[in-house]
């Protein structure tokens, strides 16, 4: 079972990252929070049966590792502030 979610996770950023790149950013955090659950749900799957181990748990990190690496890389750069230069009450007035 572990391995079968591993795997949906990884599929689930993907979908996530690809979601993000066309501009559908609702449907991208879906995804990524959902990947968050199904490896939150492999790790407490091989806690709880017993199956934990040093490579399930290299997976997990890796796995993590690459959710954050992608979120960051597809973030979008934060836009500049634009501001109107300031004006005089003067100059406002004449414009009118």
């Amino acid at each position: 079972m572990t391995t079968w979610t591993l795997w949906i996770g990884a599929v689930l950023v993907v979908g996530g990252s690809a979601a993000h790149l066309t501009r559908r950013v609702v449907a991208a955090r879906a995804l990524w929070v959902l990947a968050v659950l199904a490896f939150v749900a492999t790790a407490a799957s091989a806690v709880f049966t017993s199956e934990f181990s040093l490579p399930l748990l290299l997976i997990l990190v890796v796995a993590i590792a690459a959710t954050v690496a992608l979120v960051t890389v597809t973030r979008q750069p934060a836009q500049p502030v634009t501001r109107e230069p300031a004006r005089s009450v003067a100059a406002r007035r004449d414009a009118q």
